[in-house]
Protein backbone atom coordinates (compact mmCIF):
# COMPACT_ATOMS: atom_id res chain seq x y z
CA UNK A 1 0.00 0.00 0.00
CA UNK A 2 2.88 2.66 0.62
CA UNK A 3 3.86 2.29 -3.02
CA UNK A 4 0.28 3.23 -4.17
CA UNK A 5 0.43 6.32 -1.86
CA UNK A 6 4.13 6.94 -3.60
CA UNK A 7 5.03 10.08 -5.70
CA UNK A 8 6.31 6.93 -8.44
CA UNK A 9 2.74 5.33 -8.62
CA UNK A 10 1.38 8.31 -8.97
CA UNK A 11 3.73 9.69 -11.27
CA UNK A 12 3.47 6.17 -13.49
CA UNK A 13 -0.46 6.10 -13.41
CA UNK A 14 -0.62 9.54 -14.73
CA UNK A 15 1.61 8.66 -17.28
CA UNK A 16 0.04 5.96 -18.43
CA UNK A 17 -3.50 7.43 -18.45
CA UNK A 18 -1.92 10.04 -20.42
CA UNK A 19 -0.33 6.98 -22.67
CA UNK A 20 -3.20 5.11 -23.06
CA UNK A 21 -5.57 7.66 -24.35
CA UNK A 22 -2.85 9.11 -26.96
CA UNK A 23 -2.16 5.51 -27.97
CA UNK A 24 -6.11 4.77 -28.41
CA UNK A 25 -6.77 8.14 -30.32
CA UNK A 26 -3.56 7.11 -32.53
CA UNK A 27 -5.02 3.82 -32.94
CA UNK A 28 -8.55 4.83 -33.60
CA UNK A 29 -7.05 7.06 -36.17
CA UNK A 30 -5.13 4.59 -37.80
CA UNK A 31 -7.95 2.22 -38.10
CA UNK A 32 -10.41 4.37 -39.27
CA UNK A 33 -7.98 5.98 -42.02
CA UNK A 34 -6.95 2.72 -43.31
CA UNK A 35 -10.59 1.57 -43.60
CA UNK A 36 -11.36 5.42 -45.13
CA UNK A 37 -8.65 4.15 -47.83
CA UNK A 38 -9.10 0.64 -48.29
CA UNK A 39 -12.75 1.31 -49.24
CA UNK A 40 -12.21 4.44 -51.63
CA UNK A 41 -9.78 1.84 -53.19
CA UNK A 42 -13.13 -0.30 -53.61
CA UNK A 43 -15.10 2.55 -54.80
CA UNK A 44 -12.68 3.59 -57.50
CA UNK A 45 -11.83 0.29 -58.56
CA UNK A 46 -15.58 0.53 -58.85
CA UNK A 47 -16.09 3.59 -60.92
CA UNK A 48 -13.26 2.53 -63.30
CA UNK A 49 -15.29 -0.99 -63.91
CA UNK A 50 -18.38 0.62 -64.56
CA UNK A 51 -16.73 2.71 -67.43
CA UNK A 52 -14.84 -0.59 -68.71
CA UNK A 53 -18.23 -2.02 -68.60
CA UNK A 54 -20.35 0.86 -70.82
CA UNK A 55 -17.33 0.97 -73.44
CA UNK A 56 -18.10 -2.92 -74.34
CA UNK A 57 -21.27 -2.91 -76.38
CA UNK A 58 -24.30 -5.17 -75.99
CA UNK A 59 -23.09 -6.07 -72.42
CA UNK A 60 -26.54 -6.63 -71.48
CA UNK A 61 -26.92 -9.43 -74.02
CA UNK A 62 -23.82 -11.15 -73.65
CA UNK A 63 -24.68 -11.37 -69.79
CA UNK A 64 -28.12 -12.73 -70.83
CA UNK A 65 -26.52 -15.33 -72.78
CA UNK A 66 -24.18 -16.23 -70.22
CA UNK A 67 -21.23 -15.22 -72.76
CA UNK A 68 -20.18 -12.10 -70.14
CA UNK A 69 -16.58 -13.46 -68.60
CA UNK A 70 -16.35 -10.87 -65.09
CA UNK A 71 -13.55 -10.66 -62.90
CA UNK A 72 -13.44 -13.12 -60.02
CA UNK A 73 -16.06 -12.47 -57.81
CA UNK A 74 -17.21 -9.77 -59.70
CA UNK A 75 -21.25 -9.71 -59.45
CA UNK A 76 -22.58 -7.42 -62.83
CA UNK A 77 -26.13 -6.37 -62.78
CA UNK A 78 -28.59 -4.07 -65.28
CA UNK A 79 -32.47 -3.27 -64.45
CA UNK A 80 -34.17 -2.44 -67.50
CA UNK A 81 -37.16 -0.32 -66.98
CA UNK A 82 -40.14 -1.12 -69.02
CA UNK A 83 -43.76 -0.52 -68.55
CA UNK A 84 -44.48 -3.80 -67.18
CA UNK A 85 -41.27 -3.23 -64.40
CA UNK A 86 -38.20 -3.44 -64.05
CA UNK A 87 -36.22 -6.47 -66.36
CA UNK A 88 -33.01 -7.92 -64.35
CA UNK A 89 -29.75 -9.08 -66.11
CA UNK A 90 -27.21 -10.31 -63.86
CA UNK A 91 -24.04 -12.43 -63.36
CA UNK A 92 -25.34 -13.53 -60.27
CA UNK A 93 -29.02 -13.32 -58.43
CA UNK A 94 -28.89 -9.67 -57.29
CA UNK A 95 -32.56 -8.81 -57.21
CA UNK A 96 -33.06 -10.00 -53.52
CA UNK A 97 -30.06 -8.76 -52.54
CA UNK A 98 -30.27 -4.77 -53.00
CA UNK A 99 -33.14 -2.95 -51.80
CA UNK A 100 -35.26 -1.26 -54.76
CA UNK A 101 -34.66 2.29 -52.98
CA UNK A 102 -31.42 2.56 -54.60
CA UNK A 103 -32.18 1.21 -57.72
CA UNK A 104 -35.14 4.01 -58.42
CA UNK A 105 -32.68 6.54 -56.70
CA UNK A 106 -30.20 5.67 -59.80
CA UNK A 107 -32.97 6.11 -62.71
CA UNK A 108 -32.95 9.66 -61.12
CA UNK A 109 -29.54 10.43 -61.66
CA UNK A 110 -28.31 9.21 -57.75
CA UNK A 111 -25.65 7.31 -58.29
CA UNK A 112 -24.62 5.42 -54.48
CA UNK A 113 -22.47 2.88 -52.88
CA UNK A 114 -23.54 0.17 -50.58
CA UNK A 115 -22.87 -2.37 -48.64
CA UNK A 116 -24.54 -5.81 -48.66
CA UNK A 117 -24.51 -9.01 -46.75
CA UNK A 118 -25.50 -11.78 -48.55
CA UNK A 119 -26.97 -15.00 -47.00
CA UNK A 120 -24.02 -17.05 -47.43
CA UNK A 121 -22.72 -13.98 -44.99
CA UNK A 122 -20.36 -12.41 -47.67
CA UNK A 123 -20.08 -8.36 -47.90
CA UNK A 124 -20.68 -6.86 -51.34
CA UNK A 125 -19.85 -3.35 -52.35
CA UNK A 126 -22.41 -2.41 -54.75
CA UNK A 127 -21.98 0.86 -57.26
CA UNK A 128 -25.56 1.33 -58.60
CA UNK A 129 -26.00 4.42 -61.39
CA UNK A 130 -27.14 5.18 -64.61
CA UNK A 131 -25.94 3.19 -67.33
CA UNK A 132 -24.81 4.47 -70.86
CA UNK A 133 -24.48 1.92 -73.42
CA UNK A 134 -21.58 1.78 -75.93
CA UNK A 135 -22.50 4.33 -79.23
CA UNK A 136 -21.67 3.39 -82.89
CA UNK A 137 -18.10 3.02 -83.92
CA UNK A 138 -16.81 6.63 -84.05
CA UNK A 139 -18.96 8.18 -81.63
CA UNK A 140 -17.82 9.25 -78.19
CA UNK A 141 -18.74 7.25 -74.88
CA UNK A 142 -20.08 9.08 -71.94
CA UNK A 143 -18.55 7.55 -69.24
CA UNK A 144 -20.48 7.07 -65.60
CA UNK A 145 -18.68 10.15 -63.61
CA UNK A 146 -17.22 9.07 -59.83
CA UNK A 147 -19.31 9.69 -56.89
CA UNK A 148 -19.07 9.04 -53.11
CA UNK A 149 -21.39 6.85 -51.12
CA UNK A 150 -24.66 8.95 -50.39
CA UNK A 151 -23.86 11.74 -53.13
CA UNK A 152 -25.94 12.52 -56.08
CA UNK A 153 -25.18 13.54 -59.37
CA UNK A 154 -26.98 15.70 -61.85
CA UNK A 155 -29.32 13.66 -64.75
CA UNK A 156 -26.95 11.76 -67.15
CA UNK A 157 -25.44 13.82 -70.08
CA UNK A 158 -26.88 13.34 -73.90
CA UNK A 159 -24.92 11.11 -76.18
CA UNK A 160 -23.90 13.03 -79.76
CA UNK A 161 -22.00 11.72 -82.51
CA UNK A 162 -18.81 13.32 -83.84
CA UNK A 163 -20.87 15.41 -85.94
CA UNK A 164 -22.55 16.78 -83.21
CA UNK A 165 -26.07 15.04 -83.79
CA UNK A 166 -27.92 13.71 -80.78
CA UNK A 167 -27.88 9.65 -81.12
CA UNK A 168 -31.40 8.04 -79.64
CA UNK A 169 -31.34 6.90 -76.19
CA UNK A 170 -31.86 3.16 -75.18
CA UNK A 171 -34.04 1.94 -72.93
CA UNK A 172 -33.25 3.34 -69.19
CA UNK A 173 -30.97 0.97 -67.19
CA UNK A 174 -28.90 0.86 -64.31
CA UNK A 175 -25.69 -0.59 -63.27
CA UNK A 176 -25.33 -2.82 -60.63
CA UNK A 177 -21.72 -3.94 -60.48
CA UNK A 178 -20.14 -5.35 -57.13
CA UNK A 179 -16.75 -6.85 -55.96
CA UNK A 180 -16.25 -8.74 -52.67
CA UNK A 181 -15.00 -7.18 -49.79
CA UNK A 182 -13.45 -9.87 -48.28
CA UNK A 183 -10.01 -8.88 -48.71
CA UNK A 184 -10.61 -5.13 -47.41
CA UNK A 185 -12.54 -7.15 -44.11
CA UNK A 186 -9.84 -9.62 -43.42
CA UNK A 187 -6.72 -6.37 -43.73
CA UNK A 188 -9.24 -4.42 -41.41
CA UNK A 189 -9.33 -7.65 -38.95
CA UNK A 190 -5.92 -8.59 -38.71
CA UNK A 191 -5.15 -4.46 -38.55
CA UNK A 192 -7.43 -4.88 -35.51
CA UNK A 193 -6.40 -7.82 -34.03
CA UNK A 194 -2.58 -6.04 -34.26
CA UNK A 195 -4.00 -2.85 -32.30
CA UNK A 196 -5.69 -5.10 -29.99
CA UNK A 197 -2.41 -6.74 -29.09
CA UNK A 198 0.14 -3.59 -29.92
CA UNK A 199 -1.58 -1.02 -27.70
CA UNK A 200 -1.79 -3.41 -24.48
CA UNK A 201 1.76 -4.81 -24.67
CA UNK A 202 3.12 -0.88 -25.17
CA UNK A 203 1.30 0.38 -22.41
CA UNK A 204 2.84 -2.86 -20.22
CA UNK A 205 6.08 -1.65 -21.77
CA UNK A 206 5.45 1.99 -20.90
CA UNK A 207 4.55 0.92 -17.42
CA UNK A 208 8.16 -0.64 -16.77
CA UNK A 209 9.83 2.16 -18.53
CA UNK A 210 8.10 4.50 -16.50
CA UNK A 211 8.95 2.85 -13.43
CA UNK A 212 11.91 2.92 -13.96
CA UNK A 213 12.73 6.22 -15.13
CA UNK A 214 10.27 7.35 -12.28
CA UNK A 215 12.73 6.10 -9.88
CA UNK A 216 15.86 7.44 -11.41
CA UNK A 217 15.05 10.97 -11.69
CA UNK A 218 13.67 10.51 -7.85
CA UNK A 219 16.87 8.72 -6.97
CA UNK A 220 18.60 11.68 -5.70
CA UNK A 221 15.22 12.62 -3.27
CA UNK A 222 16.32 8.86 -1.84
CA UNK A 223 19.50 10.22 -1.23
CA UNK A 224 18.41 13.54 0.53
CA UNK A 225 15.82 11.31 2.46
CA UNK A 226 18.78 9.34 3.66
CA UNK A 227 21.22 11.69 4.33
CA UNK A 228 18.42 13.60 6.12
CA UNK A 229 17.59 10.61 8.19
CA UNK A 230 21.38 10.62 9.34
CA UNK A 231 21.25 14.50 10.86
CA UNK A 232 20.62 14.52 14.41
CA UNK A 233 20.05 17.17 16.73
CA UNK A 234 23.50 16.09 18.49
CA UNK A 235 25.48 16.97 14.86
CA UNK A 236 23.49 19.27 12.86
CA UNK A 237 27.43 18.96 10.62
CA UNK A 238 26.31 17.06 7.62
CA UNK A 239 24.85 18.36 4.43
CA UNK A 240 22.98 16.94 1.15
CA UNK A 241 25.10 16.61 -1.78
CA UNK A 242 24.42 18.91 -4.31
CA UNK A 243 25.05 17.17 -7.89
CA UNK A 244 22.81 19.01 -10.60
CA UNK A 245 21.58 22.42 -10.86
CA UNK A 246 17.73 21.49 -11.57
CA UNK A 247 15.15 21.49 -9.24
CA UNK A 248 16.46 18.92 -6.83
CA UNK A 249 19.62 20.72 -6.79
CA UNK A 250 17.98 23.71 -5.68
CA UNK A 251 15.92 21.78 -3.08
CA UNK A 252 19.37 20.24 -2.04
CA UNK A 253 20.83 23.88 -1.58
CA UNK A 254 17.73 24.89 0.21
CA UNK A 255 17.51 22.28 2.62
CA UNK A 256 21.44 22.60 3.38
CA UNK A 257 20.63 26.56 4.25
CA UNK A 258 17.54 25.45 6.63
CA UNK A 259 20.56 23.36 8.33
CA UNK A 260 22.88 26.06 8.38
CA UNK A 261 19.96 28.20 10.41
CA UNK A 262 19.53 25.11 12.76
CA UNK A 263 22.98 24.45 13.48
CA UNK A 264 23.93 27.86 14.10
CA UNK A 265 20.55 27.90 16.23
CA UNK A 266 21.69 24.82 18.29
CA UNK A 267 24.95 26.10 19.18
CA UNK A 268 23.22 29.52 20.59
CA UNK A 269 20.85 27.58 22.75
CA UNK A 270 23.83 25.28 23.57
CA UNK A 271 26.02 28.33 23.80
CA UNK A 272 23.02 29.86 25.80
CA UNK A 273 22.45 27.24 28.27
CA UNK A 274 25.83 26.83 28.88
CA UNK A 275 26.58 30.86 29.70
CA UNK A 276 22.80 31.43 31.74
CA UNK A 277 23.77 27.77 33.90
CA UNK A 278 27.39 29.48 34.25
CA UNK A 279 25.97 32.66 35.93
CA UNK A 280 23.53 31.17 37.45
CA UNK A 281 26.03 28.78 39.03
CA UNK A 282 28.55 32.06 40.90
CA UNK A 283 25.07 33.73 42.90
CA UNK A 284 23.96 30.16 43.66
CA UNK A 285 27.89 29.41 44.88
CA UNK A 286 27.47 32.49 47.16
CA UNK A 287 24.52 32.11 48.30
CA UNK A 288 25.42 28.47 49.72
CA UNK A 289 28.84 29.46 50.80
CA UNK A 290 27.25 32.40 52.93
CA UNK A 291 24.31 30.23 54.07
CA UNK A 292 27.10 27.52 55.01
CA UNK A 293 29.20 29.46 57.47
CA UNK A 294 26.64 31.29 58.90
CA UNK A 295 25.09 27.58 59.90
CA UNK A 296 28.35 26.54 61.02
CA UNK A 297 28.61 28.39 64.49
CA UNK A 298 27.37 30.73 66.56
CA UNK A 299 28.07 34.43 65.26
CA UNK A 300 27.08 37.72 66.37
CA UNK A 301 24.22 39.74 65.04
CA UNK A 302 26.53 42.04 62.83
CA UNK A 303 27.81 38.70 60.98
CA UNK A 304 24.64 37.18 60.26
CA UNK A 305 23.44 40.71 58.68
CA UNK A 306 26.46 40.44 56.55
CA UNK A 307 25.72 37.35 55.38
CA UNK A 308 22.09 38.14 54.58
CA UNK A 309 22.86 40.76 53.16
CA UNK A 310 24.88 39.22 50.65
CA UNK A 311 22.76 36.66 50.08
CA UNK A 312 19.98 39.12 49.48
CA UNK A 313 22.27 40.82 47.12
CA UNK A 314 23.11 37.64 45.27
CA UNK A 315 19.65 36.79 45.05
CA UNK A 316 19.21 40.27 43.64
CA UNK A 317 20.88 39.70 40.96
CA UNK A 318 19.81 35.99 40.16
CA UNK A 319 16.83 37.60 39.90
CA UNK A 320 17.90 40.50 37.57
CA UNK A 321 19.57 37.76 35.23
CA UNK A 322 16.61 35.52 35.50
CA UNK A 323 14.24 38.51 34.18
CA UNK A 324 16.25 39.24 31.17
CA UNK A 325 16.42 35.72 30.47
CA UNK A 326 13.07 35.41 30.03
CA UNK A 327 12.80 38.92 27.91
CA UNK A 328 14.86 37.35 25.69
CA UNK A 329 12.95 34.31 25.16
CA UNK A 330 10.00 35.72 25.00
CA UNK A 331 11.23 37.98 22.04
CA UNK A 332 12.87 35.29 20.79
CA UNK A 333 9.53 33.12 20.67
CA UNK A 334 7.94 36.42 19.46
CA UNK A 335 5.38 36.29 22.08
CA UNK A 336 6.20 39.89 23.72
CA UNK A 337 2.88 42.26 23.52
CA UNK A 338 4.20 45.82 22.63
CA UNK A 339 1.98 48.83 23.65
CA UNK A 340 2.75 51.28 20.55
CA UNK A 341 2.21 54.99 21.00
CA UNK A 342 2.98 57.33 18.54
CA UNK A 343 5.71 60.11 20.55
CA UNK A 344 8.62 62.11 19.98
CA UNK A 345 12.03 60.02 20.05
CA UNK A 346 13.24 63.33 21.55
CA UNK A 347 11.01 63.70 24.09
CA UNK A 348 11.46 60.15 25.58
CA UNK A 349 15.40 60.30 25.14
CA UNK A 350 15.74 63.95 27.37
CA UNK A 351 13.19 62.10 29.94
CA UNK A 352 15.17 59.17 30.17
CA UNK A 353 18.79 60.88 30.04
CA UNK A 354 17.43 63.15 32.86
CA UNK A 355 16.00 60.14 35.32
CA UNK A 356 19.87 58.98 35.03
CA UNK A 357 21.69 62.05 36.21
CA UNK A 358 22.06 60.60 39.71
CA UNK A 359 24.12 58.10 38.34
CA UNK A 360 26.05 60.16 36.46
CA UNK A 361 27.24 62.63 38.90
CA UNK A 362 27.53 59.79 41.75
CA UNK A 363 30.09 58.12 39.06
CA UNK A 364 31.57 61.65 38.54
CA UNK A 365 30.42 61.56 34.95
CA UNK A 366 29.13 64.65 32.88
CA UNK A 367 25.61 64.03 31.05
CA UNK A 368 24.74 65.93 28.30
CA UNK A 369 21.77 65.94 25.91
CA UNK A 370 21.14 67.59 22.79
CA UNK A 371 17.52 66.84 21.06
CA UNK A 372 16.56 69.75 19.35
CA UNK A 373 15.20 68.09 16.53
CA UNK A 374 11.79 66.57 16.28
CA UNK A 375 11.72 63.00 15.73
CA UNK A 376 8.29 61.47 15.46
CA UNK A 377 8.08 57.62 16.14
CA UNK A 378 5.97 54.69 16.76
CA UNK A 379 7.58 52.50 19.59
CA UNK A 380 6.65 50.74 22.93
CA UNK A 381 7.71 53.46 24.96
CA UNK A 382 8.85 51.27 28.05
CA UNK A 383 11.06 49.28 25.86
CA UNK A 384 12.34 52.14 24.02
CA UNK A 385 13.40 53.75 27.65
CA UNK A 386 15.06 50.80 28.42
CA UNK A 387 17.07 51.01 25.36
CA UNK A 388 18.35 54.41 26.25
CA UNK A 389 18.66 53.83 29.64
CA UNK A 390 20.75 50.72 29.74
CA UNK A 391 22.80 52.31 26.57
CA UNK A 392 23.66 55.14 28.81
CA UNK A 393 23.82 53.52 31.91
CA UNK A 394 26.81 51.51 30.27
CA UNK A 395 28.93 54.72 28.70
CA UNK A 396 28.65 55.54 32.23
CA UNK A 397 29.86 52.12 33.62
CA UNK A 398 32.99 52.54 31.21
CA UNK A 399 33.62 56.44 31.69
CA UNK A 400 36.57 56.95 34.00
CA UNK A 401 35.75 60.03 36.28
CA UNK A 402 35.22 63.02 35.10
CA UNK A 403 34.67 61.63 31.55
CA UNK A 404 31.61 62.71 29.13
CA UNK A 405 28.66 60.94 28.06
CA UNK A 406 26.64 62.88 25.36
CA UNK A 407 23.16 61.44 24.27
CA UNK A 408 21.78 63.09 21.06
CA UNK A 409 18.59 62.60 19.10
CA UNK A 410 18.49 63.77 14.94
CA UNK A 411 16.87 62.63 11.90
CA UNK A 412 18.08 61.52 8.42
CA UNK A 413 15.88 61.02 5.52
CA UNK A 414 13.11 58.63 6.81
CA UNK A 415 15.02 58.10 10.20
CA UNK A 416 15.47 58.92 13.89
CA UNK A 417 18.89 58.43 15.34
CA UNK A 418 19.28 58.37 18.79
CA UNK A 419 23.37 58.10 19.50
CA UNK A 420 25.14 57.65 22.94
CA UNK A 421 28.80 58.86 23.00
CA UNK A 422 30.71 58.44 25.73
CA UNK A 423 34.89 59.20 26.16
CA UNK A 424 35.70 55.95 28.02
CA UNK A 425 38.24 52.69 27.90
CA UNK A 426 36.46 51.69 24.52
CA UNK A 427 36.14 48.06 22.74
CA UNK A 428 39.53 46.15 21.18
CA UNK A 429 38.34 45.87 17.45
CA UNK A 430 38.39 42.37 18.15
CA UNK A 431 35.27 42.51 20.18
CA UNK A 432 32.99 44.75 18.46
CA UNK A 433 31.78 41.99 16.10
CA UNK A 434 30.97 40.05 19.48
CA UNK A 435 29.56 42.30 21.92
CA UNK A 436 25.74 41.99 21.27
CA UNK A 437 26.52 37.91 21.69
CA UNK A 438 24.41 37.16 24.76
CA UNK A 439 26.58 36.78 27.99
CA UNK A 440 29.37 38.35 26.20
CA UNK A 441 31.92 40.87 28.00
CA UNK A 442 35.14 42.78 27.18
CA UNK A 443 38.53 42.52 28.69
CA UNK A 444 37.99 43.61 32.21
CA UNK A 445 34.26 43.86 32.38
CA UNK A 446 34.30 39.90 32.08
CA UNK A 447 34.23 39.53 35.66
CA UNK A 448 30.38 40.33 37.06
CA UNK A 449 31.02 42.67 39.53
CA UNK A 450 32.16 45.01 36.99
CA UNK A 451 30.36 43.60 33.40
CA UNK A 452 27.06 42.56 34.57
CA UNK A 453 24.88 39.84 33.06
CA UNK A 454 26.70 40.40 29.67
CA UNK A 455 22.79 40.30 28.25
CA UNK A 456 22.15 44.17 28.35
CA UNK A 457 23.00 44.52 24.82
CA UNK A 458 21.52 41.63 23.47
CA UNK A 459 18.19 42.61 24.67
CA UNK A 460 18.94 46.33 23.38
CA UNK A 461 19.29 44.87 19.84
CA UNK A 462 16.59 42.31 20.02
CA UNK A 463 14.25 45.59 21.24
CA UNK A 464 15.27 47.82 18.55
CA UNK A 465 14.93 44.80 15.71
CA UNK A 466 11.39 44.27 17.22
CA UNK A 467 10.94 47.83 16.43
CA UNK A 468 12.27 47.58 12.56
CA UNK A 469 15.44 49.58 13.38
CA UNK A 470 19.23 48.60 13.53
CA UNK A 471 21.69 49.14 16.83
CA UNK A 472 25.35 50.00 16.14
CA UNK A 473 28.70 50.58 17.06
CA UNK A 474 32.11 52.22 16.72
CA UNK A 475 34.82 52.45 19.17
CA UNK A 476 38.56 53.10 19.78
CA UNK A 477 40.75 52.10 22.38
CA UNK A 478 41.19 55.30 25.17
CA UNK A 479 38.73 57.49 22.48
CA UNK A 480 35.87 56.46 23.53
CA UNK A 481 32.63 54.56 22.18
CA UNK A 482 29.55 55.62 20.04
CA UNK A 483 26.14 53.83 20.27
CA UNK A 484 23.78 54.32 17.35
CA UNK A 485 19.88 53.08 17.12
CA UNK A 486 18.09 53.96 14.05
CA UNK A 487 14.73 53.99 13.99
CA UNK A 488 11.72 54.42 11.04
CA UNK A 489 10.16 57.91 11.55
CA UNK A 490 6.25 57.76 11.34
CA UNK A 491 4.11 60.64 10.95
CA UNK A 492 4.76 64.57 9.98
CA UNK A 493 6.86 65.74 7.41
CA UNK A 494 8.19 62.13 7.04
CA UNK A 495 5.54 60.48 6.22
CA UNK A 496 4.59 63.10 3.81
CA UNK A 497 8.04 63.29 1.70
CA UNK A 498 7.36 59.21 2.02
CA UNK A 499 4.19 59.14 0.18
CA UNK A 500 4.69 62.36 -1.96
CA UNK A 501 4.64 61.07 -6.01
CA UNK A 502 8.25 60.55 -7.48
CA UNK A 503 8.65 63.10 -11.16
CA UNK A 504 9.77 61.07 -13.90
Amino acid sequence: MSFLRSIRARFTAWYLLVLAVLLILMAGGLYLFVGRTLYGSVDDGLIHRAGQLASFRDVPTLIAEGRFEGAVGEVVGFYVQTEAGYRITSTHLVENALDMTWVDAAFEGEPSFVTVTTQEGQSLRFYITRFRPALPAGSPATRPEGAQEGTRLGPPGVAVSETGEALPSPEPTVLAIAQPLDRVMAAMSTLRGTLLIAVPLTLLLSAGGGLFLVRRALRPIDRMVAATREIEETDLSRRVAIRSDDELGRLARTLNAMLDRLERAFRRQRQFTDDASHELRSPLSVIEAEATLALRRERSAEDYRGAIATIAEEASSMNRLIDQLLTLARSDAGEESMEIERLDLSELASETVAAMEPVAEEAGVTLAFDGAASAPVEVDPLRIRRVIANLVENAIRYTPSRGQVGVEVHTEGHEAILSVTDTGMGIPAKDLPHIFERFYRVGKARSRSEGGSGLGLAICESIVETHHGTLSVTSQIDVGSQFIVRLPLRGGTADRAANRPTEG
